[in-house]
């Protein structure tokens, strides 16, 4: 297992998926945090009914930090569907096999290193916001920048949802090994996830008059109901543990071409 993740690891660095990706997530979060840290410098120049309003309701909401992960979730996603498609584009996995490692170890590696890369990259995510915001804000706004355990509840929640993601984007690049269709199926799970279950529950209300609602049981709206805590972590588990099974054992009973 050891052997086969430190060759990903040196295969994962020396990509040019992974430094393009990550140069793409520092400087989309360098964007977004140029944006929201201007408005609340403008709501601190400018004081109004309007800017008392930003400074009192939506500030608290909005940490230096937490609010990246999701946003950098597709190209963290993105990467791990790539970096999986090329070693069967490559043959590097089938090289891999025929020495005789294991292939849930193969796959869980895959796996591990995705989750590397995305550790990677939201400390860099951190670093970004953290610096832009020192620059635009430093002292003037003191509890910005306050770690306590709603933050560190957050940061729980997003990671929770990255990783079930990422178990996901690998599944489904391990099963079609097909950069396109992968790709496309995982953006589209991705960006049209809550519309869809939007679309089911209306179904479920108005044709079949139930009241039962599919939001809270998708990725993205696990952690909606913030007093279901336990039941989203659940959710998410369920998620990761099934993809990564489903996924594994049909890896295991594929050939490679």
């Amino acid at each position: 297992m050891l052997n086969v993740l430190k060759t990903d690891f040196y295969k994962a660095f020396r990509s040019v998926s992974f430094w393009v990706i990550s140069v793409l997530n520092v400087l989309f979060i360098l964007f977004s945090s140029f944006l929201m840290f201007s408005v609340y410098v403008t709501a601190l120049n400018e004081p109004s009914d309007f800017s008392e309003l930003i400074l009192q309701n939506v500030l608290p909401f909005f940490k230096f930090i937490p609010q990246f992960i999701p946003q950098c979730t597709f190209l963290i996603g993105i990467f791990a569907v790539m970096f999986a498609v090329s070693e069967f584009s490559y043959g590097t996995i089938k090289n891999i096999a025929s020495k005789g490692y294991r292939r849930e170890f193969i796959y869980l590696s895959k796996l591990i290193t995705a989750l590397v890369v995305a550790v990677i990259n939201i400390l860099l995510s951190f670093a970004t916001s953290f610096i832009t915001a020192k620059v635009m804000i430093n002292n003037r706004i003191p509890e910005f920048f306050n770690i306590d355990n709603t933050f560190w509840k957050t940061i729980g929640k997003y990671s929770l949802q990255l990783v079930a993601y990422l178990s996901i984007a690998i599944f489904l690049a391990m099963f079609f090994r097909s950069l396109g269709s992968s790709l496309a199926i995982f953006l589209a799970f991705v960006f049209l996830e809550s519309s869809a279950a939007a679309l089911i529950d209306k179904f479920l209300k108005d044709v079949l008059n139930l009241e039962f609602t599919v939001e809270p049981y998708t990725i993205f709206g696990a952690f909606g109901d913030s007093e279901q805590i336990i039941r989203g972590v659940i959710v998410l588990i369920v998620y990761i543990s099934i993809a990564t099974v489903v996924g594994t054992y049909t890896f295991k009973q594929r050939d490679i071409n």
